[in-house]
């Protein structure tokens, strides 16, 4: 029953810090895609 417990909580916290990943991957991927705009003078 721990260890159920356990790996329950493991699998959250791998989702969780997947999802941390992807926004920061995409917030990232937002300033580069605004500063090449920027430097292209299109933005």
């Amino acid at each position: 029953m721990i260890e159920s417990r356990d790996h329950n909580v493991k699998e959250k916290a791998d989702t969780s810090m997947s999802l941390e990943t992807l926004i920061a991957m995409g917030l990232f991927g937002w300033i580069a895609l605004s500063m090449a705009l920027m430097g292209l003078g299109i933005w």
